[in-house]
């Protein structure tokens, strides 16, 4: 549209620094048919586009820069929103948002997650749980837990399997995004049923969701690891099956797992690590565990030091390990299968530190190297025959076994390969121990419907790609046409359930790519067929692909100018050249023979239980695969020479795939796109190129471009009614929105026949606007309300103008009021003064003449006065004088009278004290005979004390030897009493014999006669047991009345002991008054 591209019109200039930057139409120059146009960047440059008149009226050319969005709309929350959806408003309303700390945008059905790289806690609690739980998407902020809400009530409104995929490029937020969509259904409560978990702690989460949510740190510990772009990078793809019963409750789940980086264990690129298990291994390790594992650290472990990077800033390895070990016990995993785990990790470690070392032409390796006897003895594997295996091979062509020596660089491949293949064996056999815990028969019985979260690796397209790159973008091709066709089938849907007209959107579609690869003579099947042949090679799998494709001019396929062994594939999001040199190897991904009948043969039952899950899944992959595409040489060629029939790592991922989309098919799906928003990892910093790249390479652009062909931007009428009723006159305002809403279409695009067809259609619904329509109608907005807005200001400044003047009136006879009345109080104050002045005058000169009358009156006193005074002490002198007189009299009188009575008191004192003196000589005499009377009586009291203790200490005595002979009685009583149950059971087999048919006479007599010795015997037994029972009651008796007798004789010792205390104590007062008499 012409009109678009006036003076002051703003767009968008290509920048390589931030991708774009505003600019804005400073002029325009016309030359006949020729127009230019001159922006003015805001670095203050200008930039001139040269176009013609029919380029400004179409508006669709590409040499016209993109146009921007209202200021409105600039930063809204959906994408399709935007009034100009175009590759510049994408990433501003991304950007704009992001710097707003807004994380989350919607881009139609899909979400776009830029990862803050800072803790966002707040947008993850619990409460933030419930605020979607039960809400449409359209009534809340973008979140996660939008995309888990809508996912959940799908499934339950369309009783339908649900998929959630998640996908980007490293260290863009997949993991950590799939971990809180899981922790969402695990936590989610329904909105009529608040509390249900909340009110008694996360704890209130069943057993299942809690083992579910313990698989995360046990997936991460053994698929991810640091790398320069992510330092928690996921190395694998993940699909997990989260399963709900009738009664939507969580009871169980199910993992499948694609592509595992199995190269990462055994290289790591400098200031990467390997996988996060080992390094948490080494530091969470107990001593003990340390020496039976011969672990060092990880500094001596070749497979961990060569990133030279083995610290994650903000991360503590051993608490990790301690969380690992509790997720493994969650899931059923007990402590000896942990320790189990943990020996293979080991046995690992010190098969990377295995030294092999080179002759001329061959490698050597010891058996008794000391890293090998520590790997096998921990693996329980024949050390001899493995150092064989390891510097040797064996090919076996028509049944001959031919057996060479490999050079040291091969060896090392082996050695390499044994590593990935064990520890791929045990990642098999921790997901297989996941699901079999988690996916019982039991639980199986009772799914009604599941909800997938997937999340796989984006688009990667680095400075080298190799084989895991090829995969990887081969995944996101396959995800990508689903997604594309997704979209085009909701955009269609939509047009005809709101009844509009509309044309078929032509969209890319990248089938041709994906033929490329994975058709019957793709890339793939190329290379599974190099892979089988015994002397495969990257470079004859090059040579294949340009023979097959680059001189059929494939246009999705280039063969590059410089490098013989790249090729080139012309993906979606861009064109991506490989470096061949792995591929076959690692497409091989096998173990020689001779080392799996080796490992085979292991007493590790733990290492046999691994191999036996992993080979189970192989069989299963083997089988999906399609054991005759696994046979059949590409193309039908016959082969002369014997081909290796094992599956390939690439086969298997094509069919895994192939089973993932037919998953994916089959279910509802949802899509997060996670943004990594620059290459530092620092918090809140945005580069827009690296962003755009992003955009493009996960199909965000591609959705805009399908959006765009048609009706992008959507209204309801309320909602078109309410914002832009101010564009038609008051008059034509109506209750009838729809009718209000054609007005002012009408009235701002014209009719929707014919004219206005181009630009708008009516649904049932909705208004379906045309790209740049909503600014068309937001400019229309802008001017009318700017008119509004001018003419409110026009009242507004006349009101405020007629207040200023009646303000100011009001002020000058305000002033005038005041000017009077300080007149009017200037002359009442002239008039006070006077008369003031009058008083003064009159009260000073009453004041003078009273101080002079008072001067006089107070000198005539003050003579009286001293007259006066000197008589009064004249008098009272010579009245003192007599009373001194009268005291000295009386006290010398007092004075003789006292000095006769102190002579007197003391003659009577000595009198007195030699009476005294006397008297107490003579009851000291008494008191000292009463006193040696004392000590005699005292002396017989203790030796009383000593015979009473000798009394009792042979008294003691006696009751011991009374107390041993009661035992020895009760012994013998014992004794009789066995001996006699001895004759009584004698007895009665002399009377059973006795019963006895047949016995002779003689002996019948006999028997009677020790019979009756027997009874007699017995007689003699229970008299000396009557004897013996009144024998010890006799003893019984005697010793109770010897503890009587005890008893009293010492509380007759305590008495004695109390009276002696007595005595003493009053010996003790008597002396004490002697000394005071002395």
């Amino acid at each position: 549209m012409a009109q678009n591209y006036d003076i002051g019109t703003k767009a968008w200039q290509p920048d390589p620094k931030e991708g774009w930057v505003a600019s804005e139409l400073i002029q325009k120059i016309e030359d006949g048919d020729k127009v230019k146009l001159i922006f003015s960047l805001e670095s203050g440059e200008t930039k001139t586009i040269e176009t013609t008149l029919e380029a400004l009226k179409d508006g669709k050319s590409q040499s016209l820069p993109p146009l921007m969005n209202p200021t409105m709309l600039e930063a809204s929350d959906d994408l399709t929103n935007l009034s100009h959806l175009n590759e510049p408003a994408v990433l501003q309303a991304i950007r704009l948002r992001y710097a707003q700390k807004e994380i989350y945008t919607y881009s139609g059905i899909v979400l776009i997650a830029t990862n803050p790289f800072a803790r966002v806690d707040s947008l993850y609690v619990p409460g933030m749980v419930q605020v979607y739980a039960g809400k449409q998407r359209s009534t809340q902020a973008p979140h996660l837990f939008a995309i888990a809400e809508e996912a959940f009530a799908d499934m339950l409104r369309s009783d339908k399997n649900q998929t959630i995929v998640v996908s980007g490029e490293s260290g863009a937020g997949k993991t950590v995004s799939a971990k809180y969509i899981m922790r969402y259904f695990a936590t989610r409560e329904p909105p009529d049923q608040p509390g249900t978990r909340t009110k008694r702690g996360v704890e209130t989460m069943s057993e299942t969701e809690e083992q579910i949510l313990a698989t995360n740190p046990i997936m991460e510990a053994f698929g991810n690891a640091k790398t320069t772009r992510n330092d928690n990078s996921s190395r694998f793809g993940k699909y997990i099956e989260i399963m709900f019963d009738e009664h939507t409750s969580i009871i169980g789940a199910k993992i499948r797992t694609y592509l595992l980086e199995r190269s990462r264990l055994v290289f790591q690129p400098l200031k990467e690590r390997n996988y996060h298990v080992f390094y948490q291994l080494i530091t969470g390790a107990s001593e003990t565990e340390r020496q039976e594992l011969s672990l060092l650290p990880t500094e001596q472990f070749h497979y961990l030091n060569q990133g030279s990077s083995p610290v994650i800033d903000g991360v503590d390895d051993k608490a990790e390990f301690e969380a690992l070990k509790k997720s493994l016990s969650t899931i059923g995993v007990d402590a000896s299968k942990q320790a189990e785990i943990f020996k293979l990790l080991a046995a690992l470690l010190h098969i990377g530190n295995i030294q092999i070392t080179a002759s001329r032409t061959d490698s050597v390796l010891s058996p008794t190297e000391p890293s090998l006897e520590k790997a096998t003895a921990i693996l329980g594997v024949d050390p001899v025959e493995f150092a064989r295996w390891t510097v040797k091979k064996q090919l076996i062509t028509r049944g001959e076994k031919i057996t060479s020596n490999l050079t040291q660089q091969q060896a090392l491949i082996v050695r390499d390969s044994v590593a990935k293949f064990i520890y791929s064996s045990l990642f098999d056999w921790l997901v297989e121990n996941i699901n079999r815990a988690l996916a019982t028969d039991e639980v199986l019985s009772r799914v009604k419907s599941f909800i997938g979260v997937l999340d796989i690796y984006g688009f990667e397209h680095f400075a080298k790609n190799s084989f895991e790159q090829f995969c990887i973008n081969y995944a996101n091709e396959k995800l990508q046409q689903e997604f594309n066709a997704h979209v085009f089938k909701l955009e269609q849907e939509e047009y005809l359930r709101e009844q509009i007209d509309w044309k078929f959107i032509d969209f890319s579609d990248n089938q041709p790519c994906i033929d490329l690869i994975e058709g019957k003579l793709g890339i793939l099947a190329l290379l599974d067929e190099e892979s089988r042949l015994p002397m495969g090679s990257d470079e004859q799998f090059v040579t294949k692909l340009h023979h097959n494709f680059a001189a059929n001019k494939n246009k999705f396929y280039k063969k590059p100018r410089f490098g013989k062994s790249t090729f080139t594939v012309c993906h979606y999001a861009i064109d991506v050249t490989y470096e061949s040199d792995g591929f076959i190897d690692k497409n091989r991904d096998t173990v020689p023979d001779e080392h799996m009948a080796v490992l085979k043969a292991s007493t590790n039952k733990f290492l046999g239980q691994v191999l036996e899950a992993a080979s189970a899944v192989r069989e299963k992959d083997t089988v999906a695969s399609g054991s005759s595409a696994a046979a059949r040489p590409v193309g039908n060629r016959k082969i002369g020479v014997a081909v290796n029939r094992k599956p390939t790592l690439g086969g298997i991922f094509k069919f895994s795939l192939i089973d993932l989309m037919n998953t994916i098919n089959n279910t509802d799906v949802h899509y997060i796109r996670c943004i990594k928003p620059n290459e530092a990892k620092e918090s809140w910093v945005f580069e827009g190129p690296m962003v755009l790249s992003q955009l493009r390479a996960c199909g965000v652009l591609e959705t805009v471009r399908i959006s765009t062909a048609g009706y992008p931007t959507r209204w309801t009428y309320e909602e078109f009614a309410l914002r832009y009723y101010m564009l038609v006159p008051s008059a034509s305002w109506t209750s009838e929105i729809r009718e209000m809403a054609d007005a002012i279409l009408r009235k701002a695009l014209g009719a929707s026949e014919g004219k206005g067809l181009d630009k708008y259609q009516l649904g049932l619904t909705k208004i379906f606007f045309r790209a740049g329509m909503l600014a068309f109608l937001e400019n229309l907005r802008t001017n009318r309300l700017n008119e509004c807005a001018i003419m409110i200001q026009k009242n507004l400044k006349a009101k405020y103008y007629r207040r200023k003047y009646l303000e100011a009136r009001n002020a000058i006879l305000t002033f005038q009021s005041l000017t009077r009345g300080h007149l009017a109080r200037k002359q009442a104050q002239e008039s006070r003064k006077v008369k003031a002045a009058t008083t003064i005058q009159r009260v000073w000169r009453g004041q003078k003449e009273r101080r002079y009358f008072h001067s006089i009156r107070n000198n005539f006193i003050l003579a009286q006065a001293a007259a006066k005074g000197f008589l009064r002490r004249r008098e009272i002198m010579n009245t003192r004088l007599g009373n001194a007189a009268v005291v000295i009299q009386r006290n010398w009188r007092s004075r003789n009278q006292l000095r006769s009575w102190r002579q007197y008191r003391r003659k009577v004192v000595i009198i007195q004290s030699l009476w005294r003196g006397r008297m107490a000589r003579q009851e000291y005499k008494t008191v000292r005979e009463e006193a040696r009377d004392l000590k005699q009586i005292s002396y017989k009291l203790e030796n009383k004390v000593v015979e009473l203790t000798q009394s009792l200490g042979s008294m003691k005595r006696e009751n011991m030897a009374l107390v041993t002979k009661v035992e020895s009685y009760e012994n013998q009583i014992k004794s009789w009493k066995n001996r006699h149950n001895a004759l009584e059971a004698r007895s009665k087999e002399l009377q059973g014999e006795a019963n006895q048919a047949g016995i002779t006479a003689a002996r019948l007599s006999a028997m009677e006669d020790e019979m009756k010795k027997l009874q007699q015997s017995f007689d003699e037994s229970v008299a000396n047991i009557k004897r013996l029972q009144e024998e010890e009651k006799g003893l019984r008796e005697s010793l109770r009345k010897s503890n009587i007798e005890l008893e009293q004789t010492k509380q007759t010792a305590s008495l004695n002991e109390n009276e002696k205390l007595t005595l003493r104590q009053q010996l003790a007062d008597l002396q004490d008054e002697l000394e005071l008499a002395k």
